[in-house]
């Protein structure tokens, strides 16, 4: 049987031995109810694909030979506002959980509560940062932090305590923070509390690790000492396993050799190429790991499935002295199965190579099961309603008026954009605006028309306006950064509003609109024909048809320049096809039903004559920058 514990419930006439995992010190290896275990894992994100496509993943997944499935799991979808939990549809871990299970995957949870991934904040609620003047350090002993981790750990670990490993469920494996060594911070007292809280709520028995890179910093930093804690590491194709572990083991001297991160493709950012990896180089390392002199090698392969970043949940890299780097919306990370859960040829190449090593966890029948996804090209989308950017408006969930420059965070805003309006005595000639802390693109208006952009990666933050009496700025949250050394990304604007060469008052005289853009199903949408070409700012609505069974699509952007997509009112994802290096944003089959669909379009830089895109049958995220 695939299935997991299938000798339970118990037959007549057995004993009763209750189930264990756990781990062999002095074998370098992992028990499974007293016998050696083998695995090869990959990680797949549940919040990166709807859940009634999680069964389909799950399956490839298992039928490659992969027989444990990782996951992160993502604070900021289980707890969007605070005190507010979601734990249902597209956030239903424990049916996540089950899935895998009935198709006989074992479980390996890593919640966080950080856990970088390119996803916003790395996953860590925007409320947990507060006011900028709450001075709140993430990720220490911060009595403030730790409080809301310890809040939302109460209403998660219980919910996944029924389905560890030792009372019949798939979880073997639970992860402590998350590359905690790459943190500046450096707080053990504060993962020794994280294993105090995780162990608190899961009990003694469940094992648990820590996965940091494996530079010294890292390895200083990152583990937990003294807490029954194996320390694992990460490291991709391009890196030699012998020098990696070998540093491991001069921190830890006894314990199984994990890979928790073995990277067969790599992350992208806007504006840069395609990251791909040769099936060659992955499989080379892959290989040696599998045969090595050192001893077992446990091996996760970061991503087997990326997925989508959809709506606004895609983080941002920034390094010191460097500039922001936003994600994009797809996830596909040349992973071995594709952003659509096709498989590739990675995805064979390592089928046969766990074959050969472990045939044991090849399940034919699982294979012949396995399809790729249907695709549909259904054709052109021509938008003829439109809201106007001085409507745009009716749509904010939060009004304020003369008020101060508040952040997103401030005013209880997680994503999308947020509109800041002041007046400004009338002048006859061109003047300078200039803002110097955007964060991070702002859209300005004057008197409702659109003078242009300032972007947070600009070397000027200014522009010329011409004569006014209204200014508006919309600010777009691009994704708050998720690893490095500026996790605290507040976002709206941060630093002085000057016109004319005077600084604008922040402390009121500010009309403010939140705009998460949640709610564009209650927009009132008028015909295009009579009001007159769009501009900038503007929400475009359109309508298509499905005719059978809804397939795979992706929105072909044409001549749009940035901004969002809405497919019956599902946010699919930001575009911004002029810079790259993605040019088609992915529509899965179940946001579609039969008949009349409709294709929402918030258009925030230039709009196009043409307003129109089209429904393609292929995905389109940039060509290859091999890195290697």
């Amino acid at each position: 049987s695939s299935g997991i514990n299938a000798e339970w419930p118990l037959r007549p006439g057995r004993i009763a031995v209750a189930p264990r995992f756990t781990v062999d010190y002095k074998n370098n290896i992992f028990l499974k109810d007293g016998q050696e275990f083998n695995y090869v894992s990959g990680s797949l994100h549940y919040f990166r694909v709807p859940h009634q496509l999680w069964y389909d993943r799950l399956l490839k997944l298992r039928a490659s030979g992969i027989n444990v499935v990782s996951t992160y799991v993502a604070w900021n979808v289980h707890e969007p506002h605070p005190g507010r939990f979601n734990f249902e549809n597209d956030a239903d871990l424990v049916e996540f959980i089950k899935t895998a299970q009935s198709i006989g995957l074992y479980v390996n949870i890593r919640p966080g509560p950080y856990i970088c991934s390119e996803w916003d904040l790395g996953g860590i609620p925007y409320f947990v940062l507060g006011s900028p003047k709450d001075n709140l350090y993430m990720r220490t002993s911060n009595k403030r932090y730790t409080e809301y981790v310890e809040n939302y750990f109460a209403q998660l670990l219980p919910r996944i305590k029924p389905y560890l490993y030792e009372v019949g469920g798939p979880i073997i494996l639970v992860q402590v923070e998350n590359e905690y060594g790459s943190y500046e911070a450096c707080d053990h007292s504060y993962t020794a509390h994280m294993t105090e809280v995780v162990r608190g709520h899961l009990g003694e028995n469940v094992v648990l690790y820590t996965a940091d890179g494996w530079d010294m910093q890292h390895l200083i930093c990152g583990p937990v000492h003294n807490m029954d804690v194996l320390t694992t590491i990460n490291f991709g194709p391009n890196s030699d396993h012998k020098p990696a572990f070998s540093r491991l083991r001069s921190f830890q001297g006894h314990g199984p050799l994990v890979n928790s991160e073995y990277y067969p493709g790599w992350l992208d950012h806007w504006a840069e190429d395609h990251q791909c990896k040769s099936t060659e180089l992955v499989m080379t390392e892959f290989s040696k790991m599998l045969t090595s002199h050192m001893g077992k090698i446990y091996v996760n392969f970061y991503m087997f499935f990326g997925g989508t970043n959809f709506g606004f949940y895609n983080g941002a890299n920034m390094a010191l002295n460097s500039k922001y780097r936003p994600d994009p919306t797809s996830y596909d990370y040349d992973a071995p199965m594709s952003e659509c859960g096709d498989l590739t040829e990675k995805y064979y190449a390592i089928r046969n190579k766990i074959k050969a090593h472990h045939p044991q966890l090849i399940d034919e029948s699982l294979f012949s099961q396995i399809r790729n996804s249907t695709k549909k090209n259904y054709g052109r989308v021509v938008f003829n309603l439109m809201v106007s950017f001085a409507e745009i408006k009716h749509l904010a969930t939060k009004e304020m008026l003369s008020a101060p420059l508040h952040t997103f965070e401030e005013l209880g805003q997680d994503f999308g954009f947020v509109l800041y309006e002041t007046s400004y005595a009338a002048s006859d000639s061109m003047t300078e605006l200039v803002v110097s802390e955007p964060r991070d693109m702002i859209y300005v208006f004057t008197d409702n028309v659109y003078v242009g952009k300032i972007y947070r990666n600009s070397d000027e933050k200014m522009l010329k306006l011409p004569p006014f009496t209204r200014l508006s700025l919309l600010v777009e949250n691009m994704g708050r950064i998720n690893y490095g050394p500026y996790l605290h990304d507040y976002k709206g604007i941060l630093g002085d509003v000057n016109v004319g060469g005077t600084a604008l008052p922040k402390g009121a005289g500010w009309d403010i609109w939140t705009l998460p853009l949640n709610n564009t199903e209650t927009a009132h949408f008028k015909s295009i024909k009579f009001i007159g070409h769009p501009g900038p700012g503007s929400l475009l609505r359109g309508t298509f048809t499905v005719s059978g069974a809804p397939a795979d699509t992706w929105v072909k952007m044409e001549s749009f320049s940035k901004g969002v997509i809405f497919v019956n009112n599902k946010n699919v994802g930001r575009y911004w096809p002029n810079v790259g290096p993605q040019k088609h944003l992915y529509i899965p089959s179940v946001y579609l039903h039969q008949g009349e669909n409709h294709l929402v379009l918030f258009e925030v830089d230039e709009m196009p004559d043409e307003l129109s895109v089209e429904l393609v049958d292929y995905p389109d995220v940039g060509a290859c920058s091999t890195t290697a």
